[in-house]
């Protein structure tokens, strides 16, 4: 039987997905400032110039990238779909939330916010069609704040429900010890599923 992935154009064979690129991002954004101040926003010119990155990364060998770009980052799930569509290398989309989560999670339980994970895995993001094919969540120096606790657990909910891999970036100052003694390791269906890398420690 073939194991397929989704990606931003379809399901794809797990076979053909080739070198892969685990965190990557086409584009981040600070939500609202685009609707807001439009004239800020060059789409033509990030399109180019994804377009020529993506060709600089297939002549170098890779295949797929994971794009971790959530809704705090400011996923733009259409420009997205237009980076793929003129590029050569399958683009593997997100749900989840970083960890600068807009007031709505501060305000919705665990169950709500998990659904919203589950609908961008099981039928799409938005009107898009694109199914997310990986769940992110993240702790920085705060640690485990209510608000990313909530985003934890609803992460590990989404993944009991569906089955898709969780990546969970951390600050350099979370260990794995403490990361693993936190509330978020006793609600995971599998750790076996999560993927857990360090960001790196900023210069002086």
């Amino acid at each position: 039987m073939t194991t397929t992935v989704e990606t931003a154009l379809g399901p794809v064979a797990t076979a053909e997905l080739g070198a892969t690129l685990m965190h990557e991002h086409i584009v981040t954004r600070s939500p609202g400032v685009q609707e807001n101040w439009p004239h800020l926003w060059d789409r033509a010119g990030i399109l180019a110039m994804a377009e020529r990155k993506m060709a600089d990364l297939h002549a170098r060998g890779i295949r797929t990238i994971v794009d971790l770009t959530t809704v705090d980052l400011g996923r733009d799930i259409g420009l997205i779909l237009d980076v793929a569509g003129r590029a050569r290398i399958h683009v593997i989309v997100a749900t989840g939330v970083w960890w600068m989560p807009q007031r709505y999670f501060s305000g919705h339980g665990v169950d709500a916010v998990a659904e919203l994970f589950v609908r961008d895995i099981t039928q799409g993001i938005g009107e898009s069609g694109v199914k997310a094919a990986i769940i992110k969540c993240a702790t920085d120096t705060a640690g485990v704040t209510p608000v990313i606790e909530n985003i934890l657990r609803a992460s590990a909910r989404a993944q009991k429900a569906t089955g898709v891999p969780i990546s969970t970036p951390r600050s350099w100052t979370v260990t794995p010890g403490r990361f693993a003694s936190s509330r978020r390791s006793r609600v995971a269906s599998a750790l076996t599923r999560v993927s857990m890398v360090s960001m790196p420690r900023a210069s002086a």
